[in-house]
């Protein structure tokens, strides 16, 4: 299990996305495992067949979670990581664990990893997450994909800013391949917003807190998976999903 981290969520407009990444650059760098700090989030994820995940984001619940197969890629191919995120309130844990391609697609069909116990994981970082999903009766829900484009701090403190555009989403059908499909992508209705993501262990940095204040920057909930789901009207009435907090 991780530290807790902080994420505040923001969405928004290009113009405004466009002066804070100036601004980053005076305090961050581009996060170093991509080119100039941008890159393509594939993630599936799991929910129960009443899309209670989506719900509960929608409710405000102060203690949820999610369950999600991600890669870093253009379409889904190795690394992929199996990832529990555990939010209480704004505090953030998330638990990793590496999958092969032949677990990812196990995990993409609904199947219980057979190599991630050999792949250097901590298994009972694997057995969290299989709890959860046993526990809950979770099943592969939604692909989301999006560009992100992240700064992170030069001093190891976990400071983050992300930025993330052209959000998508498509449902997966029963007995899926891993890749998505070439069509039925559905764009979650955000109104040309970027949203932006404050990310630091303990307290906000200065120049973060000085930034939200100058911006008039207003914090929301914005799951991208639970406006996958609300775009497709394929779950209960969630009549709230981006709200203030």
């Amino acid at each position: 299990m991780s530290q807790a981290r902080f994420e505040l969520k923001y969405r928004i407009s290009e113009q405004v996305a466009q002066e804070l990444q100036e601004i980053a650059r005076f305090h961050l760098e581009p996060d170093a495992h991509s080119k100039d700090g941008e890159y393509i989030v594939n993630s599936l994820y799991f929910d129960t067949p009443l899309d209670e995940d989506a719900s509960e984001t929608d409710e405000g619940v102060v203690l949820r979670s999610k369950v999600r197969l991600r890669c870093y890629r253009q379409s889904p191919r190795p690394p992929y990581f199996l990832e529990l995120k555990q939010r209480y309130g704004s505090s953030i844990t998330k638990t990793r664990v590496l999958l092969d391609a032949t677990d990812a697609e196990r995990v993409a069909n609904g199947l219980a990893p057979v190599n991630a116990y050999r792949n250097d994981n901590d298994p009972s970082a694997l057995d969290t997450i299989r709890e959860v999903i046993d526990h809950r009766t979770m099943v592969p829900r939604m692909w989301v994909k999006y560009t992100r484009l992240a700064w992170t701090s030069p001093w190891g403190d976990g400071v983050r800013m992300t930025f993330d555009r052209a959000i998508e989403a498509q449902v997966i059908e029963p007995c899926a391949a891993l890749a998505p499909a070439e069509g039925g992508w559905i764009f979650p209705e955000l109104d040309d917003r970027v949203v932006l993501e404050l990310k630091f262990f303990g307290a906000a940095p200065r120049w973060m807190q000085r930034l939200a204040h100058d911006f008039e920057l207003e914090r929301c909930s914005c799951s991208k998976y639970g406006l996958g789901i609300f775009s497709l009207d394929r779950s209960p009435v969630i009549s709230n999903l981006v709200y203030a907090s």
